[in-house]
Formats: structure tokens, sequence, C-alpha cells
């Protein structure tokens, strides 16, 4: 089971802060199996100009505590993944 933390405005969209699921793949096809179970809202934070377009750019993906950045790793399954969007101030 992967283990999935949701912070900031992506737990408000998915209306829990964690999450356990089965899943083997990468994590793109991860984000688009959330997507489908958590709605509009929560695609609109992980892919906010459409699938097309790619992941935004500023969404923090931590894959056992890695920042992937850009890349798009396959999963195994028994990963345990962080999803957040940074806060800044001033």
């Amino acid at each position: 089971m992967i283990t999935i933390y949701l912070l900031s405005g992506l737990r408000e969209s998915a209306g829990t802060h964690e999450l356990r699921i089965s899943h083997q793949g990468t994590v793109s096809a991860l984000l688009k199996n959330l997507c489908g179970r958590h709605g509009p809202a929560f695609s609109g934070i992980v892919f906010p100009c459409g699938e097309a377009a790619g992941r935004n750019p500023f969404l923090k993906i931590l894959v056992d505590g890695a920042d992937i950045q850009d890349a798009d790793p396959e999963l195994s399954g028994d990963e345990t993944i962080f999803l957040f969007l940074p806060i800044a101030g001033g």
C-alpha cells in the first residue's frame, strides 16, 4: 500500500490528510487516479491547466523523502508520498 499525505489545499479538496491506496505504476498515473477520486477541486490544484498541459509546476512531490521535481518514477506500491504546495510569506 502507498501512504499519501496531503498538505495545504490538497487536504481540503480531498477532505482528508492521509490516503492509503494500492497502486503500481508511475507517479503521473497515481496523480490521475487521485484526481478521478477527488474531483475537480483536487484536479485544479494538481493539473491547473488540464492533464495535457502537465502537473502544477509548484506542486511538490516527495517519494520516500526524495523530491522528484519533474521526474515520473515508477512506484512499487509500498512508498510514502507527500503532496503539497509550498507556502511563502513576507
